[in-house]
């Protein structure tokens, strides 16, 4: 082939690179956080899959298609790298979501204070189904977004009270109304500061004198959509902020945001349970899809030098949500 011939191979290389890219790393042109790629790069698993395919189809072309084969197989090889580079994101990332079938099951430790995090989706999974997830894995903090103050006092209630209830709504909408609930053995806790950014619901309690509980912030992050873009970066800087700027901090909830997003990049001195335990790969939302397929968007973060994450667990869909429920186990450290 001639030097001239080469020419169009090497272009659609390089197009196709370009795009590639911009969907599996798109932090490279620093537009993780811009409408389009970053809910594409939230859904990384598809990706995955989709690029698998498409590699192969257009190889396949490539075979068929005598006057293109060049510039075809130079996209199909560029599609494969992206997708081998992708898959190899979500490996290391981690797939091992731990088991835990109850707490009756699960080790635990002095000091070990147990995480749930729970999207009840508009109030639709009911206080039964949450006080069955508190009492089945021995739940000690629960973050409920998208959740009334009747569910969350209710489901305090029926799972055999001990907890201090707070809830937060920033306007008449359930979506943005968050619960949280903190066992009484973790000490006594002070009024809800709420996000000054006017995210939906996230609030931080903390520890009154006297006692020496965790700092906890509950999250329910605006979604990045399109007209919502501002404000979803807003609420995910200021819940890192919260695990980063207190001691012992513990932030959980619906981030509606993956280890991708400008937010999540950088968490030191805090730490991810889920990318701890092998476990950031495995999508929570929307709970009706295979995990490989889904984001993982709801997290819980801890201060890393007061915490360690013993386990971190991707429940099973329940009560209708669009969002499995996740556990994190945690330990003081040292």
């Amino acid at each position: 082939m001639t030097p001239r011939g080469w020419a169009w191979p090497a272009g659609s290389a390089a197009a196709a690179a370009l795009l590639a890219v911009l969907v599996v790393w798109p932090q490279a042109f620093g537009m993780a956080g811009v409408y389009g790629p970053a809910q594409v790069v939230a859904l990384r698993g598809l990706t995955v899959v989709a690029g698998g395919a498409a590699a192969v189809g257009v190889a396949v072309l490539a075979l068929v298609v005598r006057p293109a084969r060049w510039p075809l197989a130079a996209v199909a090889g560029v599609v494969a790298v992206a997708t081998v580079f992708s898959a190899g994101v979500l490996w290391s990332r981690g797939v091992w979501s731990d088991r835990i079938t109850s707490a009756a099951s699960s080790t635990s430790g002095e000091g070990e204070v147990q995480v749930l995090a729970f999207n009840t989706l508009y109030d639709g999974a009911g206080p039964e189904v949450v006080a069955g997830l508190i009492t089945t894995y021995g739940a000690d903090v629960v973050v409920l977004p998208e959740t009334s103050a009747e569910t969350t006092s209710r489901a305090a209630t029926l799972a055999g009270g001990g907890f201090q209830v707070f809830h937060h709504q920033v306007d008449a909408g359930i979506t943005s109304a968050t619960g949280l609930l903190v066992a009484t053995s973790l000490g006594t806790y002070g009024e809800p500061r709420p996000d000054p950014s006017g995210g939906l619901g996230s609030f931080t309690v903390r520890p009154e004198p006297g006692s020496d509980g965790p700092p906890i912030t509950a999250v329910h992050a605006w979604p990045p959509t399109g007209d919502a873009m501002a404000r979803w970066r807003d609420d995910t800087v200021w819940a890192v902020r919260r695990c980063k700027g207190a001691e012992g901090s513990i932030v959980a909830g619906d981030f509606n945001a993956t280890l991708d997003h400008p937010a999540l990049r950088s968490l030191a001195p805090c730490a991810d349970a889920a990318a701890e335990r092998d476990a950031a790969a495995v999508g929570t939302w929307p709970a009706t899809w295979p995990w490989w397929a889904g984001a993982p968007i709801d997290h819980v973060l801890a201060d890393a030098r007061a915490w360690e994450v013993v386990s971190f667990s991707v429940l099973g869909a329940a009560g209708g949500s669009d969002h499995r429920p996740v556990l994190a186990v945690l330990r003081p450290a040292g």
